[in-house]
């Protein structure tokens, strides 16, 4: 599952939970693929976000684990104190654990 800003919305997509209003109305079920005419209305009725099926999108803030240790390596590169080194082993496994959880 992956919730999106409307903006990243596209026909063909479902939904993997309802789409509900600012009043609490539901405006769409679980499991509808969406449609032009559907998320139009979402707009029109001011949803700004939409939980989808999968994880169809990459959206620029998302990293891949990849890159988030190829950036931790870079941040630390020569560093030699103890303690930042040990900082830098608690992050590496902060970020396997997270990733794993997926």
């Amino acid at each position: 599952m992956q919730r999106l800003p409307l903006s990243y919305i596209r026909p063909g997509m479902k939904t993997y939970e309802e789409v509900i209003d600012a009043n609490g109305r539901t405006l769409c079920g679980k499991g509808i693929e969406l449609t032009e005419e559907l998320i139009k209305r979402f707009y029109e009725l001011g949803v700004n976000f939409v939980t989808v099926e999968g994880h169809p999108v990459k959206l620029p803030w998302e990293k891949t684990l990849e890159e988030e240790l190829e950036e931790l390596e870079n941040r630390f590169k020569g560093v030699s104190d103890p303690d930042l080194l040990k900082i830098k082993e608690i992050l590496v496994e902060f970020l396997n654990e997270k990733y794993s959880k997926g």
